[in-house]
């Protein structure tokens, strides 16, 4: 990205970031939620409501970014190998009996409906959102000044890093909640960033993870990234709903700590899917020589 892009990147944070401290503060008293849990929203709010003039900013539009045409129906059709993918972590992980089924869950009782039906709107607004920035706006920011690998890379790399800001945020106290307490919180979990990316299992889980949906950006476009990517956050969220963790299981190193989902296991997964696409482009590639090389003569 150039000089200007960073500084774009930069105003954006700050203004989305600077928003939702304000409306934190406001709200914090009368909702009967942990400010943590209220300023997160409000950082996602204001980070969707800015991405229009972003973009626009950015010199791009809707259909550079891959929004346009909306093509809903090609990301609902994503969603059935999103959820074959991530499948396979989830039986692993249940054949270890690293997670158990949770014998307190009634699947046929309407709080259990109504707490999918809330994952699945839920599921899809994360990927709407996460889609658009990183593998719309950010990965074709890159990919008009560098190539596919090194445009993968850094999106990936930050569409891994965004997810551990939280985590490493230090929560104010109620009677410390200003207007500009959410400002604070938000930029110093940023400046403690390096502390919580020791974690780098986890962290390597997700950046080969926005590899791949780079990938499939370039492939196949974005709604098939925003339908992969709401697959695999429903059935990920469904699935610790209906299971239980062994915590003393020999099993527990294979997940990192940040989610205890992502880590070794799903790494070796994503490498073994990375690994099976480029023999399947091998292939296609040879055998197109094949069917162009010419005959040869008597």
């Amino acid at each position: 990205m150039t000089i200007r892009g960073l500084w774009l990147a930069a105003g954006y944070l700050l203004c989305a970031v600077s928003a939702a401290s304000i409306l934190a503060w406001v709200l914090a008293p009368f909702i009967p939620v942990t400010y943590e849990k209220v300023l997160s929203r409000a950082v996602l709010l204001f980070c969707a409501l800015g991405l229009l003039p972003l973009w626009r900013l950015a010199g791009l539009s809707a259909v550079a970014i891959g929004l346009l045409p909306a093509e809903p129906l090609r990301a609902l059709k994503a969603c059935v190998p999103g959820i074959l993918v991530v499948l396979v972590p989830m039986v692993f992980f249940v054949v270890v009996q690293f997670r158990v089924w949770d014998d307190r869950v009634v699947y046929a009782s309407m709080g259990f409906v109504a707490l999918a039906l809330g994952l699945a709107g839920s599921s899809v607004l994360v990927g709407l959102f996460e889609e658009t920035l990183f593998r719309g706006l950010l990965y074709t920011a890159f990919r008009r000044r560098s190539g596919v690998l090194v445009s993968a890379f850094v999106s990936g790399v930050l569409y891994a890093a965004v997810h551990f800001v939280g985590r490493a945020a230090v929560i104010p106290e109620p009677a410390e909640i200003t207007w500009f307490a959410g400002a604070l919180v938000v930029f110093r979990a940023i400046v403690d960033l390096s502390g919580e990316l020791s974690q780098w299992d986890s962290f390597l889980s997700l950046m080969l993870l926005g590899v791949l949906l780079a990938w499939v950006r370039e492939r196949l476009g974005l709604w098939v990234c925003i339908g992969l990517h709401a697959a695999w956050v429903f059935a990920i969220r469904l699935f610790k709903e209906m299971t239980v963790r062994d915590v003393v299981s020999p099993y527990a190193a294979t997940t990192g700590t940040y989610d205890n989902f992502v880590g070794h296991a799903v790494t070796v997964w994503l490498i073994f899917l990375f690994v099976v696409i480029a023999l399947h482009r091998q292939y296609q590639l040879n055998l197109q020589r094949s069917v162009s090389r010419p005959l040869a003569g008597p």
